[in-house]
């Protein structure tokens, strides 16, 4: 892929800011917390690259995807490292401990996957002014690597690059390790990417 122009880059900037500002408003509303927040980083990355810039194949994670679809196609991820996934599920269910195979749990954090991924969905639609919507959120927990090639083979992906947003949020002192990731479809990579350059 070619190299991204200043203006695109500032564009995604952009929509990282928006999406990050928002995704830590609805998070805090959520848990009743305030959550801190770092300047996002927001790359176009090859897909092959993805699991080792997000700590390796083996990792085990949890992965809450959803489906988008109107002018915007593709799927969005959050990806969530274990020790977050489970810190964010005790916030929100006020618990000391949870059992993450529960179903309450695991809805919980399809709940917190959801907001975060409609969070970023919404930036990106204002910033090149298309629109999207969202299905249903779905939850995985494997590691990186086997997630990612089953997601990838549950929707058919055939673009070559993803958004990758990586931002820091904090709450108290805790560090929630979690990242976005946007899949779109080759038609929607273009159009994005032109409207970005605008």
């Amino acid at each position: 892929m070619a190299e991204l122009t200043d203006v695109q880059l500032d564009a995604l900037r952009e929509m990282g800011n928006i999406g990050s500002g928002n995704s830590a408003t609805a998070l805090s509303q959520l848990i009743a917390e305030t959550i801190d927040i770092s300047v996002p980083s927001v790359r176009v990355v090859p897909l092959e690259s993805v699991a080792e810039v997000l700590g390796g194949a083996e990792k085990l994670m949890y992965v809450v995807y959803l489906d988008v679809s109107r002018s915007i196609h593709g799927t969005m991820l959050t990806i969530f490292s274990a020790a977050t996934a489970e810190f964010l599920v005790r916030k929100l269910l006020a618990l000391e401990k949870v059992d993450m195979q529960s179903e309450i749990a695991q809805s919980a954090l399809k709940e917190v996957g959801s907001i975060l991924c409609g969070s970023y969905l919404s930036a990106l639609s204002q910033v090149v002014n298309m629109n999207s919507v969202a299905s249903v959120p779905a939850l995985a927990f494997d590691m990186l690597g086997a997630l990612l090639d089953f997601i990838l083979v549950e929707i058919g992906q055939v673009a070559d690059e993803v958004f990758l947003i990586d931002v820091e949020l904090y709450v108290s002192k805790t560090r929630l390790e979690c990242s976005q990731l946007f899949l779109p479809k080759p038609e929607t990579l273009d159009a994005v990417l032109a409207s970005l350059g605008i």
